[in-house]
């Protein structure tokens, strides 16, 4: 569970500040077209390992008291001045 973060994203998801912070991943499924497209295969099929089945990153990050958004809210947001 984790364990295939480096330790700074973990640190910084640990203790995010007030405010709006995105986390990037590429999850993807592992496939031989996925393998000859590119180079960093092994980490976008880890990332789609994180966010479909281990369920630690969102334990993370209810522990720490983050909201999950999608685009829509965060723009709804935005128009709004808040």
């Amino acid at each position: 569970p984790l364990t295939r973060l480096p330790a700074y994203p973990l640190t910084r998801l640990s203790s995010l500040p007030p405010g709006v912070t995105e986390v990037h991943v590429r999850p993807a499924v592992d496939t031989p077209e996925l393998r000859a497209q590119t180079p960093d295969w092994p980490a976008r099929v880890d990332d789609h390992d994180l966010v479909v089945n281990d369920h630690s990153l969102g334990a993370l990050l209810n522990r720490v008291g983050a909201e999950l958004i999608g685009y829509r809210e965060l723009r709804d947001l935005q128009r709004a001045g808040g």
